[in-house]
C-alpha cells in the first residue's frame, strides 16, 4: 500500500516539476492531515456504540496553467491506529479546477472540503464524512456577497454484478437579501439506487427525494457572541421503491438549527419532528440514505458542544461532546477532531469530521 502512494506522488511530483520547468505552468500542492477519536455510548438500536480511531494522509500535486484553472491529483490514505496496514484504505484524487471571483467548478474525484458548507444532518452524516473524503463527478458553485449556491453531482457506485447503480445530486444555497440579518435558503437532495447487473426481479429502483426550505436570522453582530444564527424550516421526502406496491412516500416535518460560538466555545442544537424520514433505512442503509440514521424516527435532537483548543491557519484541534436524543434511543459521542493543512491552494472551506 505505502509502495503504491509512493509510485502515485512520485509520477505526479515529476509532471509538476517537468511541467513548471518546460513551459513556465506554476505548480500547486497540498498536504491534509487529519485524525479522529470518536467514542460513542448508548443504546444501539439506530446507530452502533462503537468506536472510531484513525489517522488519514491527504496529499495532492498539481499544475496551474492559467490564472482561474488548474489541474491536480493525489490519494486519500485513511488508516487506523492499529499494529499494521491491513484494514487501510487508500482512495485517488484527480480532477480539474476552475475558481473565480464569482463561479467555480470542479469535475473528477475532488476533495469535498470545496463545499461552502457542511451539509445538515439529515443528507449528510459523521460516519461517510470520515471515510467519503472526495466527491466522485460535478461541482458547480456560485457565490455573491449576499449569498452563495453549490450544486453538485456525486457518483456513488458503478454499475456492476456486485454493485448497484448509484448517486445522489444536491443543491445548496442561501441568500441574505439585507443588513445581513435575515436569510433564506434551501437544501435539496435526489438519491438514486438502481439495480445490480443479472439482479433477482425483487431488486428494484428506488428514488428518494429530500428537501428542505428555510429562513433565518443571523443576530452575530447584535449579541455579545461572536456568532448566534438560527434557521428553522420543513423537510419533506418524497420516496418510491419499486419492488412494492405501497407507491410514494411523503414523510414531512419541521426543522429548527440553532448555532452559538463565543472565542474557541461553541454550541449547535439541531431538532427535527415529524414523519420517519427514512422509512427503509433497515434495508437499504447507507446504499440509499447519506443522512443520519437518527432520522428513522419521527423526534431527533442533536445538541454539540465543542471547544476549538488550537486552532490557526494551517490547522484545528477541536473536541466535541454529542449528545443524540431520539425516540426511545440516547447515543453520547465524544469526539477529538484534528485537521492540518499546508500548502499553495487556497480556497477550500475546512469541515471535515462535521
Amino acid at each position: 500500500m505505502i509502495y503504491r502512494i509512493k509510485k502515485i506522488l512520485s509520477f505526479f511530483i515529476f509532471l509538476t516539476v517537468f511541467s513548471a520547468g518546460v513551459y513556465a505552468i506554476e505548480p500547486t500542492w497540498e498536504v491534509n492531515l487529519g485524525s479522529v477519536f470518536d467514542n460513542r455510548e448508548g443504546d444501539a438500536n439506530m446507530n452502533h456504540a462503537k468506536t472510531f480511531f484513525f489517522v488519514t494522509l491527504a496529499p495532492e500535486v498539481g499544475l496551474k496553467f492559467t490564472d482561474k484553472d488548474r489541474i491536480a491529483g493525489g490519494a486519500v490514505w485513511t488508516q487506523p491506529l492499529e499494529n499494521g496496514i491491513k484494514n487501510g484504505k487508500i482512495i485517488p484524487t484527480l480532477y480539474y479546477r476552475h475558481e473565480s471571483d464569482t463561479w467555480k467548478f470542479s469535475m473528477g474525484m475532488f476533495p469535498r472540503t470545496q463545499l461552502r458548507e457542511p451539509l445538515p444532518g439529515f443528507m449528510w452524516c459523521d460516519s461517510l464524512a470520515y471515510f467519503q473524503r472526495n466527491i466522485r463527478g460535478a461541482l458547480v458553485q456560485y457565490n455573491h456577497r449576499k449569498g452563495f449556491f453549490d450544486a453538485y453531482i456525486d457518483w456513488r457506485g458503478m454499475q456492476s454484478e456486485t454493485t448497484r447503480e448509484a448517486f445522489n445530486i444536491v443543491f445548496h444555497g442561501e441568500w441574505r437579501p439585507k443588513n445581513n440579518l435575515f436569510l433564506i435558503g434551501s437544501h435539496a437532495m435526489m438519491n438514486h439506487l438502481a439495480r445490480r447487473v443479472n439482479s433477482p426481479e425483487n431488486e428494484k429502483v428506488v428514488d428518494n427525494f429530500v428537501v428542505n426550505p428555510f429562513v433565518g436570522l443571523d443576530f452575530s453582530h447584535k449579541t455579545p457572541l461572536d456568532s448566534l444564527i438560527v434557521k428553522a424550516g420543513g423537510v419533506v421526502s418524497l420516496e418510491r421503491n419499486r419492488a412494492d406496491n405501497i407507491g410514494w412516500r411523503t414523510p414531512a416535518g419541521l426543522w429548527l438549527d440553532i448555532v452559538a460560538e463565543w472565542k474557541f466555545l461553541g454550541i449547535k442544537n439541531s431538532l427535527y419532528a415529524g414523519g420517519k424520514l427514512f422509512p427503509e433505512y433497515g434495508l437499504l442503509g447507507t446504499e440509499l440514505y447519506q443522512g443520519e440514521p437518527f432520522y428513522m424516527s419521527s423526534f431527533y435532537n442533536r445538541t454539540d458542544i465543542y471547544a476549538r483548543i488550537l486552532k490557526n491557519k494551517y490547522m484545528n484541534l477541536e473536541a466535541q461532546l454529542n449528545f443524540n436524543f431520539a425516540k426511545n434511543n440516547f447515543i453520547f459521542y465524544q469526539r477529538i477532531i484534528l485537521d492540518i493543512h499546508v500548502g499553495n491552494i487556497t480556497g477550500s472551506s475546512r469541515h471535515v469530521g462535521q
